[in-house]
């Protein structure tokens, strides 16, 4: 059955009339278990580092600057994607960066000096930057504005699943095969990259938003095809409206754009935000089970109740989905960066096992609802023509954040002890939820 448009409409007009149905769920499915395999990779290392700390001689200092130059070469993968992903594609890009990051990854797993760890790392750093960030856009682009808090969301509840599958891996084969087979299994993820080349599609608004309105109107009709076969019912008709003008010149100005008048308090505001916001969710993550070993339990032990507490940012997927649907996409934010706030300090003061284990899943579920709707919100803020520019400027500057991050706390272990972490994710958290509060636009409803 052939869907028929003519005169043409726009992607955005024919995208918005999608329904919700098992086609577009396995269609994101494909994003979803990319984002699955990534995240396994991407915390590998936090589980291992006391590991790589035995093996290579490693002080604290210099796990925090390993761990580090992963967030390094993210900062790089985040900002260059961005321009390459406007301007080539969101495909190939993606397909490029899951690549890298395994290759690198398997460079990484049969390292032979410290050297080489480092460097692996910084390539590893490159890939996982580049993807996530084109990820939320291919996601947000997939479905109509009625539908992106529900599937961007699903897509950030996989980070505490994603920790959890890390930790249970950790602590079922690593007495067996050693760090260098976690991480090369981990690596091996990346041959996903050719499922996700041979099934999922461009993206129809980035090919309309370069003109090449023939392959967005395929594209976009093979969707609308698939859906009304999944459904047995005709889409939605909708109004014939002329597509806008192209925008060859303005995406070649996307990166630039940013800095002027319409942008820079956004700009700004991201800019500020996601360092606060990385530097703790990434800092205290990767040092997160070193944490639990200096309150006295067994690396075995603490990769186990790491993998339990990270399961408290499940639930915060139905809480965040309802708030961005309801409420908006600003002020969840402000709440979550708050209750990742109290909730972290809390955590830090924990003595006792079971202390540390409830105050773990509430200091997880407001921290990983804290960047579910970041992520459902930070797409909303940019145009087409410069959304994976704009959202990888951000990440990037949350992959600065990120890079200090572990490094800080490595320091801030080194001379002030363990429990005074937890009192620097207080502070940065707090400044993250009030610099949203002043200078956050909301953007709930908002078609792209």
């Amino acid at each position: 059955m052939s869907v028929q448009l003519n005169p043409r409409v726009s992607i955005s007009n024919r995208l918005e009339r999608l329904q919700d149905t098992t086609y577009l769920m396995k269609l994101c499915g494909l994003i979803y278990v990319a984002a699955i395999l990534e995240i396994v990779d991407m915390t590998g290392i936090a589980f291992l580092l006391p590991v790589l700390g035995k093996f290579w001689s490693l002080q604290p200092t210099a796990l925090g600057y390993l761990a580090s130059t992963t967030f390094v070469g993210m900062f790089f993968g985040s900002f260059v994607c961005g321009m390459l992903a406007d301007r080539f594609g969101r495909k190939p890009v993606i397909i490029a960066a899951m690549l890298i990051w395994g290759v690198a990854g398997v460079i990484f797993a049969f390292s032979w000096n410290v050297e080489t760890l480092y460097i692996s790392r910084f390539f590893i750093g490159i890939g996982f930057g580049a993807q996530v960030p084109l990820a939320v856009t291919l996601l947000s682009e997939m479905v109509p504005s009625h539908l992106r808090g529900k599937y961007i969301t699903f897509f950030m509840m996989l980070l505490p699943l994603g920790v959890s599958i890390t930790g249970l891996i950790t602590y079922l084969l690593l007495p067996y095969w050693g760090w260098r087979g976690m991480f090369l299994l981990e690596a091996l993820f990346s041959v996903w990259a050719l499922v996700v080349w041979k099934y999922f599609p461009e993206s129809a608004l980035w090919l309309e938003s370069r003109s090449r309105y023939s392959e967005a109107d395929s594209t976009m009709s093979k969707i609308e095809e698939a859906i009304v076969k999944s459904t047995g019912r005709p889409l939605l008709p909708i109004e014939d409206k002329p597509v806008s003008a192209s925008k060859k010149e303005t995406v070649n100005k996307s990166f630039s754009e940013l800095f002027t008048k319409s942008y820079i308090k956004i700009t700004i505001m991201n800019a500020i935000w996601m360092i606060t916001n990385m530097m703790g969710f990434y800092g205290i993550g990767i040092w997160l089970n070193s944490l639990l070993v200096a309150k006295g339990f067994s690396i075995i032990k603490s990769t186990g109740y790491v993998s339990l507490i990270a399961l408290g940012g499940v639930p915060a997927y139905f809480l965040i989905r309802y708030l961005v649907d309801k409420i908006g996409r600003k002020w969840p934010v402000v709440l979550m960066a708050f209750m990742t706030a109290g909730t972290a300090y809390f955590y830090g003061q924990a003595t006792t096992l079971a202390m540390v284990i409830a105050t773990g899943l509430l200091f997880m579920f407001a921290q990983y609802g804290y960047n579910m709707v970041t992520m459902v919100y930070i797409p909303e803020l940019f145009p087409t023509h410069m959304r994976v520019t704009g959202t990888g400027f951000t990440m990037a500057c949350g992959r600065i954040g990120a890079t200090l991050g572990p490094v800080v706390i490595g320091y801030i272990i080194a001379m002030y002890g363990s429990q005074t972490v937890m009192i620097f994710a207080f502070a940065i958290n707090l400044l993250g939820g009030l610099v949203v509060a002043v200078l956050g636009p909301e953007t709930k409803g908002k078609v792209f």
